[in-house]
């Protein structure tokens, strides 16, 4: 089933909630977007059959795969997917979550100085 990439993570969270293991909510969201009719045209058209047939058992394989990895680690590891879902900022810690904003921070106000600094540059040589 084709489903754009922007409303597929909002579809699979919902369908996590209301009960659906990780593992079919991740091939979801791995194949969906990639069986679109576009792209599965351009694949046929440009290669061909052969090809398509390749693409579309290579999604399939790997998002099965991937499906039942993440199954085994929820499993392995202990997790429920509905109890975690929604409560994401509770599972990482305080310090880490300051940590982490305290770099993207910096790396903004970092790339924002480096702009500002070429910026003249390319302004004189025009």
């Amino acid at each position: 089933m084709y489903v754009c990439a922007t409303s597929s993570t909002p579809i699979a969270a919902a369908l996590i909630l209301k009960g659906l293991n990780p593992g079919a909510a991740l091939v979801f969201l791995l194949a969906g977007p990639a069986t679109n009719a576009a792209t599965i045209t351009i694949v046929k058209n440009i290669f061909n059959t052969r090809a398509l047939v390749i693409y579309l058992s290579m999604i399939a394989s790997c998002s099965l795969a991937m499906g039942f990895f993440v199954d085994w680690l929820y499993r392995f590891l202990g997790i429920r997917a509905q109890a975690a879902v929604g409560q994401a900022s509770e599972l990482i810690p305080h310090q880490i979550q300051l940590a982490g904003a305290l770099v993207l921070t910096g790396l903004i106000l970092y790339n924002f100085l480096i702009n500002l600094k070429q910026k003249p540059k390319h302004a004189r040589s025009h």
